[in-house]
């Protein structure tokens, strides 16, 4: 997402940093080559070593510092019907954009594509404009972002973890015609950790939108806060690993300069940190509990650092897997919709807090609306006959429509939209030829559509 100006909190976490440097550090710990306190897990996965050397900060580590963002289309996996092919060419991406199409929704502009869209144009609602989430993505050609195994799809899982999952899915079956993520809500542990604010998983993939990733450097440390809800301070002098009993929500992490590599190791993470959730790299359910995770974080220009995470747990997959999401540094965007940069000018990607709990009405709105729905469930009073509900006027004429509903809020290309009485559910008319063709929603009885009935 774009902002204006980094808020306190980057500061504040950057002074958190320089005060554990004062009053941990009072001399410098080695790192690098000199960190030898650990045992290193050995990455099964060859990373290619940087082909850029970096500048230097003032005690001599490579300088990676700055705001990086990952945003990409290229998925997890790489789809089977590929085959072995790795990369697209320039026209192949170039297609596979265009054909994206732009992710503003079609009638904010009420331009000419609005009033020659078509009912199945109008019908698709997206929850995020390009406010959010930007057609402008850091240049990637592969086909996936697994780069091993070499067949870029995820390795098998193991029995027990299908059983995990298996029993994960039961607790929280999806909703009718839903995905996997698209669960009943009976109670607030069925909320991912990153809904109810705790954290995100780390490491993460892609998370679509507020996806930098701010990285910065003291002596013997360095400081990753993500845009959402992260933040790890982790030590380069070769400290041990605090055990399995210290765990966090982000494991434990240690880092090390393999050259102008960055190397951090995690372990440790907490029983409770699962799959799913936003950039997700496990699936529902998963525990991280036996979790290695490898990061390599890989200089190859001045503005590009090829991210590459292995993850290794024999418990969960029948070998270890790696992918790699390319950040740039620095990006600077163009925004086109109206609540964007104001006079056009393209301005670097820069961060704010991401203030998680504030404004969070979900869990509170939909717990409640689920114990509405069981109460009504309960005390179910007999259906509306279809006569009354908007689907019976299927087939009337726009004039027929403006009689009983009066003039509607907005008429959008095929697509006119009443208020209702509840204030929270909108109601919407298509018409094509003159006459109404789809109604949403379809249950709606007509006595709740609010307009200027004669």
């Amino acid at each position: 997402m774009h902002h204006r100006s980094l808020t306190w909190t980057a500061a504040a976490l950057g002074a958190i940093a320089g005060l554990a440097v004062a009053g941990v550090e009072a001399q410098t710990r080695p790192s690098g080559s000199q960190a030898s306190a650990i045992t290193w897990t050995p990455s099964p996965f060859k990373v290619p070593a940087a082909t850029y050397t970096p500048p230097k900060t003032p005690w001599g580590d490579p300088d990676l510092q700055g705001v990086w963002d990952n945003h990409t289309i290229v998925p997890m996996e790489r789809p089977a019907r590929l085959g072995p092919k790795k990369t697209y060419t320039d026209e192949e991406l170039a297609n596979i954009i265009a054909g994206r199409g732009d992710n503003e929704p079609l009638c904010n502009r009420q331009d000419e594509a609005c009033a020659k869209a078509s009912v199945a144009q109008l019908d698709r609602i997206r929850a995020y404009n390009s406010f959010w989430t930007t057609n402008q993505y850091v240049y990637d050609n592969r086909t996936s972002l697994i780069e091993f195994p070499e067949n870029g799809r995820m390795p098998a899982m193991t029995p027990p973890a299908l059983a995990i999952q298996e029993a994960h899915n039961t607790l929280h079956p999806p909703t009718q015609g839903g995905t996997a993520g698209d669960i009943v809500v009976d109670h607030w542990e069925d909320y991912d950790l990153a809904e109810r604010c705790i954290a995100a998983q780390s490491p993460a993939s892609t998370m679509g939108y507020n996806s930098a990733q701010y990285l910065m450097q003291s002596p013997g440390w360095v400081m990753l806060a993500h845009e959402r809800l992260n933040t790890r301070v982790i030590p380069l002098d070769g400290r041990p690993f605090l055990g399995r009993t210290m765990g966090g929500w982000m494991g434990d992490s240690r880092g090390r300069w393999e050259g102008n590599t960055l190397v951090v190791e995690t372990r440790h993470y907490t029983s409770k940190q699962s799959g799913g959730s936003v950039g997700a790299i496990a699936d529902p359910g998963i525990p991280f509990t036996n979790f290695t995770v490898i990061e390599h974080f890989v200089p190859v220009g001045p503005k590009r650092v090829n991210y590459y995470v292995t993850v290794i747990d024999p418990t969960t997959w029948t070998q270890p897997w790696a992918f790699m999401t390319p950040w740039e540094k620095d990006r600077v965007l163009e925004y086109k919709d109206e609540v964007g940069n104001l006079d056009g000018t393209p301005e670097p990607y820069q961060i704010y807090e991401y203030a998680c709990h504030e404004g969070n009405y979900t869990m509170g709105t939909t717990l409640r609306a689920a114990k509405l729905a069981r109460e009504k469930q309960q005390t179910a009073t007999p259906a509306r006959p279809a006569s009354e509900l908007v689907r019976s006027l299927i087939g009337q004429s726009e004039a027929q429509i403006r009689e009983l509903f009066g003039t509607p809020a907005a008429i959008e290309g095929p697509r006119w939209t009443y208020t209702t009485q509840s204030g929270t559910i909108v109601f919407y008319a298509f018409f094509e030829s003159g006459k109404l063709v789809r109604v949403r929603p379809e249950d709606l009885p007509i006595d709740q559509v609010v307009g200027g009935r004669r």
